[in-house]
C-alpha cells in the first residue's frame, strides 16, 4: 500500500477524487481516506500544518493501514535560486532544521534518540521522480522541516547555509523520522508556491498544489 500525507486539503482532495472503492475511517481526529489509483492500493489523510501533526499522522497510518512507503507531498517555499514559483523540488532527504540542542554540544539539527540529522528518502521512489519531473526548474536536495512558516530572507539564508537545504516546509521531516523509526519507506515531493526573495504563497499554492497531485498520480502508476 502506499501512504500519501498532505497538510492542506488542497494539497489531499485531488489524491481522493482520484480513488476509486474508497473506505473512510477517523484515527486520532484525522480522517483517512483508502482505496485503489491504478489498481494499486492507496491511504490519503490530511494532516494540518505542523511537526506533531505530521508525526500523529503518519504514526497512526502506519498503524492502522501499514503502508509499504509513505510520501509527503504538497508545497514549500524555495530556498535556492535553482527552484522559482512553481517549480519542483524532490527530496532526497530531510531535516528538522528548528530541533537544536547545541547548547548541549549536538549539531543543529541531531535528533536525540535516534542520532541522525538527516532522515534519507526512498531511492527507488527518487528515481521515479526524477523521470517524471524534468526540467531547469527541478532540483533533488535536501528538503528542511520546522514549525515555521518561513518567509523572510535572513531566516531563509540561515536554514540554506546550515542544512544545505533547497525548500522548507512544516511536516516532512517528523514524518521522515516515524517512517525511520517503523522501517517503513519514506518519499517527499514539494512545489514551490513561493520563492526564495518573494512571498508569493497565497497566489500559487493552489496551481502548485494542482502540480504535486498530477505528478503523485503518475507516481503511484509507476510504482
Amino acid at each position: 500500500m502506499i501512504g500519501i500525507i498532505g497538510a492542506m486539503e488542497i494539497e489531499t482532495r485531488g489524491i481522493k477524487s482520484l480513488m476509486t472503492d474508497t473506505e473512510s475511517k477517523t484515527v486520532a481526529s484525522i480522517e483517512f481516506v483508502a482505496g485503489k489509483i491504478h489498481g494499486k492500493d492507496v491511504v490519503c489523510a490530511m494532516c494540518n500544518p505542523g511537526k506533531v501533526n505530521a508525526a500523529l499522522c503518519a504514526q497512526a497510518m502506519i498503524l492502522e493501514y501499514k503502508p509499504d512507503i509513505i510520501i509527503n507531498s504538497g508545497v514549500a517555499g524555495s530556498l535556492t535560486p535553482q527552484l522559482d514559483v512553481l517549480g519542483i523540488a524532490i527530496g532526497s532527504s530531510c531535516v528538522q532544521h528548528d530541533f537544536d540542542l547545541s547548547p548541549l554540544g549536538s549539531p543543529v539539527g541531531m535528533v536525540d534518540g535516534v542520532d541522525t540529522i538527516y532522515f534519507d528518502c526512498d531511492k527507488k521512489a527518487i528515481d521515479i521522480l526524477e523521470s517524471i519531473c524534468k526540467g531547469n526548474n527541478v532540483k533533488t536536495g535536501i528538503i528542511a522541516t520546522g514549525d515555521v512558516f518561513v518567509s523572510g530572507e535572513d531566516a531563509k539564508t540561515k536554514i540554506r547555509n546550515t542544512f544545505d537545504a533547497i525548500a522548507c516546509e512544516m511536516e516532512g521531516g517528523a514524518i521522515a523520522h516515524v517512517c525511520m523509526v517503523n522501517n517503513v519507506k519514506f518519499a517527499a515531493l514539494r512545489t514551490i508556491s513561493d520563492g526564495a526573495n518573494e512571498m508569493d504563497f497565497e497566489t500559487f499554492k493552489f496551481k502548485a498544489s494542482e502540480m504535486s497531485i498530477d505528478i503523485m498520480n503518475e507516481f503511484i502508476e509507476k510504482y
